[in-house]
């Protein structure tokens, strides 16, 4: 009785938005491979979690054939689904255009509608998810299976965790007991772009939400049909035609005009246009600084350049956005590929509060540029400059003296910095976001050489007089394209001395000390070379096994611990929280050989938690020539058996002659 009163009510409310809002019709058709689903149902509902509870729908009426409907609804913003059932089998459908903007225009939007498989569930070593990727029953392989919380208030990007389907259409996901949605989705022309082209899969679960309890494995099928492309989804001898030739098709409908939005162009490091760049726009919080970890791999704010490199991009919320351009999206930045930040400001944002902003954004081609004649300094001067937070250096320029940073100082893509030999570069503790660490950062999308010498060292450095750790966040290299070059460099009382992501660099006899971390470096082209790497928490951070990397000759020593292989913070393709999985594109572990680690106070090499696989660290002096001694100072599988196992053989007999920065120069 009470869904029998619950479907009345609906029809009565759907009866006065009829009489008292404007309402527009939506006619269409509910439909499987096999064609036209006899007493198919629509309902439309006002948000996400509104569809996933079946709350407060309101229902189609049958149309003018079997399978066709009608829906009347008040202009606004809806999800909707398609349910029935046809010789036993039950079939749902979640549409592709979700949210569907409904205005007066009466228009025809079909859905395709496939099999509702419940799942299966059974004990486990592991709470996990597994199944398959079908579309039209057969397997859909190198789909991108993706776990989102429900409290997400849309489907797009990759959501907690994002894992591709093998050759046979599998996946498995481990997860924490939970409840969640779970979506797959196959390009099937050129990989890597968003939105979805016509004739691209999407796949909805339906039974979502789907529960997962403790120590249990699901198994389930998700289902697809081909965006904006019915005649691919039914039989060859099938064809659906419209209820009526004056409904305008909803995926012809030209988008309503925004009342707001971001406008500009997109031109390569050479000037020249960018064509078919997605422009991606995130809302920003303005209580927090710039991290690039923030940088979502989706948005509901998405847009391509044209010829010319312009782009138009929509919003619906007044606010500060960080603007990024790139060729790819669903997943990190990959070598080659053109990569850009609007650059007017450290913090990469333009704010948008009513019109159109403006916004150029510059391109480069991630470690993949070809290195220019950086300007080379004449005569050195002595002075002292300040840089206030938060400046742009937007050309070729040339440090020297003494220099003091409060704030952000970006190096944008089309320049390069030069820091002259004996440069002393003072960061003042400003912590705006009260995060603990201090916000100076010298952030590098362009090029940085910073050549000092064995008697004149560049520093680096806390401006304060009682200096600590964290005075400074870092030195950061992110999507640089053109090799950086860092030589004779002191690092000191830095949050983190030196982090590279997704850039080139060659790191030699430089010191880091009294730092909590001496260098950090995610997916990078490295030389780490004859560096002292001395009294930091950690001295060398990393978290991805993707390169190449070579760290060689360097005297880790005195740390809390020498180095730490870590899970990386970003959500990417083939990442989840119980395993590292390389990205096949990049496998090449880091070399890590004839380096002096030793007397580190915790642990001279650490496997961070979850990490399962095994790493290869032979040919480094340890302290001592005793195996047994040097595993006490390692923590893997052998402290952890859910770590996996770090190898120190072959150890080298004697101590490295000659390791840490060279003293007569290279």
């Amino acid at each position: 009785m009470p869904g029998k009163y619950s479907v009345l009510i609906c029809l009565v409310l759907q009866l006065c938005f009829s009489n008292f809002l404007e309402a527009a019709s939506i006619e269409g058709v509910v439909v499987t491979e096999h064609g036209s689903l006899d007493g198919a149902v629509v309902k439309a509902y006002p948000s996400l979690q509104d569809a996933l509870a079946d709350n407060r729908p309101i229902l189609s009426a049958t149309g003018v054939e079997s399978g066709f409907f009608r829906l009347d609804l008040p202009e606004g913003r809806y999800y909707l689904t398609a349910s029935g059932s046809e010789k036993g089998v039950k079939y749902f459908s979640f549409h592709g255009a979700n949210p569907v903007i409904v205005d007066d225009k009466p228009v025809w939007l079909p859905f395709a509608a496939s099999p509702l498989t419940l799942p299966i569930v059974k004990k486990g070593e592991t709470s996990s998810i597994h199944g398959q990727v079908l579309f039209k029953g057969k397997p859909v392989a190198e789909a991108q299976v993706s776990l989102y919380s429900l409290s997400e208030k849309n489907v797009r990007g990759l959501g907690l965790q994002t894992k591709s389907t093998d050759i046979n259409g599998k996946f498995r996901l481990v997860a924490p007991p939970a409840s969640y949605m779970l979506i797959a989705r196959k390009r099937m022309a050129e990989s890597g772009k968003m939105p979805l082209a016509k004739g691209d899969l999407f796949c909805f679960y339906g039974a979502n939400p789907l529960t997962l309890e403790e120590g249990h494995e699901v198994s389930i099928d998700i289902h697809c049909n081909p965006k904006d492309d019915l005649q691919a989804f039914l039989a060859p001898d099938l064809t659906i035609k419209r209820s009526r030739s004056e409904l305008t098709r909803f995926r012809d409908l030209k988008p309503i005009t925004p009342e707001m939005g971001i406008a500009g162009r997109v031109v390569t490091r050479q000037g020249k246009p960018a064509k078919d760049i997605l422009v991606t726009a995130y809302l920003r919080d303005p209580n927090k600084t710039f991290q690039m970890h923030r940088l979502r791999l989706a948005s509901e704010n998405m847009a391509h350049t044209d010829g010319d490199g312009r782009y138009f991009l929509p919003v619906n919320k007044s606010g500060s956005y960080y603007l990024v351009a790139r060729q790819n999206s669903g997943e990190s930045p990959l070598k080659g590929e053109l990569y850009g930040l609007y650059e007017a400001n450290s913090d990469h944002a333009v704010t948008v509060s009513q019109g159109t902003a403006t916004a150029d954004i510059t391109v480069g081609r991630v470690m993949g540029e070809v290195s220019h004649n950086a300007p080379l300094p004449g005569k050195v001067s002595k002075h002292a400059s300040v840089v206030k937070a938060p400046p742009i250096i937007a050309m070729d320029t040339i440090w020297s003296g003494e220099v003091v940073v409060e704030g952000t100082v970006l190096v944008a893509r089309a320049a390069t910095l030069v820091i002259a030999p004996g440069t002393v570069i003072r960061f003042k503790r400003v912590d705006r976001d009260g995060d603990g660490v201090g916000d100076g950062e010298l952030r590098v999308i362009g090029r940085i050489v910073a050549r000092g010498t064995p008697e004149q060292p560049i520093r680096l450095m806390s401006a304060e007089q009682k200096p600590r750790a964290g005075d400074w966040s870092y030195l950061l290299l992110f999507t640089s394209g053109e090799e950086n070059v860092i030589e004779y460099t002191i690092f000191e009382h830095a949050f983190t001395g030196l982090q590279v992501h997704f850039s080139r660099a060659a790191v030699r006899d430089a010191t880091f000390r009294n730092n909590r971390e001496g260098i950090r470096f995610g997916r990078a082209e490295l030389e780490i070379e004859h560096n002292e790497i001395r009294n930091n928490e950690i001295g060398i951070r990393y978290h991805r096994l993707e390169g190449p990397v070579k760290i060689y000759g360097n005297l880790i020593k005195e740390n809390g611990v020498g180095l730490f292989l870590v899970p990386s913070p970003q959500k990417y393709v083939d990442f989840s929280e119980d395993t590292y999985i390389t990205d096949i594109r990049y496998n090449t572990p880091p070399i890590i050989k004839n380096n002096f680690i030793s007397d580190n106070l915790r642990y001279n090499y650490q496997l961070g938690e979850r990490l399962s696989t095994d790493i290869q660290v032979g040919g480094n002096w340890w302290g001592s020539a005793d195996v047994v001694q040097i595993r006490r100072t390692v923590f893997d599988r052998a402290r952890d058996p859910e770590l996996g196992s770090v190898t120190i053989l072959p150890i080298l007999s004697t101590p490295v002659q000659g390791a840490g920065p060279r003293k007569g120069g290279r």
